[in-house]
């Protein structure tokens, strides 16, 4: 009776498995026209999605060679030779290796490997770029190339969404929590003007048709510059604002700057699996966006106005045109003065959502005279 019992269990165990995979999330697959080419399942396990390699072969017209002795299976398709390994988070496309998020994993006896394996993977064997959406969970295999920026983001681990027809704009407001940034007379913290300037250009921004605004922090808390960056890219950012005030010994210095990222000059990212900026992409974007600050902040500050190029930390990673403003200088007397004015937050944010919006209109004309 004992040894029934166990067979039973044992049964009961391999249909609920093989019912798991049955019953797995549908993600459909769509081509560039939106036709809809079929579906794969995702799995759960552990926390983590999965898509079993097996069906990936069958829709994409690939053929598969099991290895188990060695733990792997080759697929080979569109002339390359996938190697994916059980319990290893990388595979070899012909002789180059590549990773992604989770190991691949064995589920109920079919090698599975997680849905990035999509987008990092499938996209570069196929030479065209994968939108993947996990919220409706639909991946479509579009008409564009896998280019230089789809490799980035790939390499990033950004999950890639369905691109918004909305204008985003990411707001960086500098310092937070510990990192106070630099400190003014009668204990003026920049971390707090750099906040209080951030929610009023947000404040400006909501509900203006075509544009969304989003800040890195919303509150008094430290943030790494990789946090910040993957915040923007997550969110598919078009631009990044990032907000400051700055310090000088001397009283000479004052007045505003404004600063884009060198193209000649990188900086590693502080934790990032890829070795590359892509800020020397947008370079262009964002000496556009900088002319736009600087030629209405004048009319609020009189002085400075300085345009400066720099290896700035938050373009690290970052796919966006980006520009970091120092505002004033904390340790100037005339600009601690002006500070002081009632309006002038309300002004310089007012100067900025202006910016944004202008820079927005430079956008959309270059892209519809490219059309």
């Amino acid at each position: 009776m004992k040894t029934t019992a166990t067979v039973i269990s044992f049964l009961l165990i391999i249909v609920v498995a093989l019912n798991a995979i049955a019953q797995g999330t549908p993600l459909v697959v769509y081509n560039s026209d939106g036709d809809k080419i079929g579906t794969l399942k995702v799995l759960d396990n552990q926390g983590a999605k999965y898509v079993l390699l097996e069906e990936i072969s069958k829709l994409f017209g690939g053929t598969r060679q099991n290895q188990p002795l060695l733990g792997r299976v080759t697929l080979i398709m569109k002339e390359k030779r996938i190697v994916v390994t059980i319990n290893q988070n990388k595979v070899k496309i012909n002789n180059d290796e590549f990773t992604f998020s989770k190991p691949s994993v064995n589920i109920s006896g079919k090698t599975a490997v997680p849905v990035d394996f999509l987008t990092r993977i499938l996209s570069r064997v196929l030479g065209n770029r994968i939108v993947l959406d996990q919220e409706q969970w639909t991946l479509e295999i579009t008409d564009g190339s896998f280019d230089k920026r789809a490799e980035h983001e790939a390499d990033l681990g950004i999950p890639i969404k369905t691109y918004s027809s909305t204008f985003r704009v990411m707001i960086d407001p500098g310092h937070g929590g510990f990192d106070t940034g630099v400190r003014g007379k009668d204990n003026v913290l920049e971390k707090e003007l750099t906040l209080e300037v951030s929610r009023k250009i947000k404040e400006l921004l909501d509900g203006k048709e075509g544009i969304e605004v989003f800040l890195t922090r919303n509150d008094d808390r430290y943030m790494t510059s990789v946090e910040r960056v993957n915040f923007a890219n997550n969110l598919r950012g078009n631009v990044l604002l990032s907000i400051h005030f700055n310090w000088s010994p001397s009283q000479n210095s004052k007045g505003f700057n404004v600063c884009i990222n060198s193209d000649r000059i990188r900086i590693a990212p502080e934790a990032s699996t890829a070795s590359i900026s892509g800020a020397d992409m947008f370079t262009g974007h964002s000496k556009k966006f900088a002319t736009e600050i600087r030629s209405r902040l004048t009319s609020v500050i009189s002085t400075g106005g300085k345009e400066k190029e720099a290896p700035l930390t938050i373009t690290n990673g970052l796919f966006m045109p980006c520009v970091l403003l120092e505002v004033l200088y904390l340790s100037n007397q005339k600009d601690l003065d002006i500070l002081s004015k009632p309006e002038f937050i309300d002004t310089v944010a007012t100067s900025l959502s202006d910016s944004i919006l202008a820079f927005n209109r430079v956008v959309a004309a270059q892209k519809n005279s490219t059309e």
